[in-house]
């Protein structure tokens, strides 16, 4: 049987101009929360958000 052990969670936001990437995320944090992350994050860059994407990183244990 293999599991999946949560490593991280991150935030990539594709902006008008270019993408900026948000690690270190809380991994428990829900989709609305990092959503909002994102959000926030474009005002302080002055910029229109054209997607926001949840990375999550696990790592495969066999068990």
């Amino acid at each position: 049987m293999v599991t999946a052990a949560l490593k991280s969670t991150k935030v990539v936001l594709k902006l008008a101009e270019g993408s900026q990437t948000i690690s270190g995320c809380n991994t428990v944090a829900t989709d609305e929360n990092l959503f909002a992350l994102g959000q926030a994050v474009s005002k302080l860059e002055a910029q229109d958000v054209e997607a926001v994407t949840k990375v999550v990183e696990s790592t495969l244990i066999q068990e």
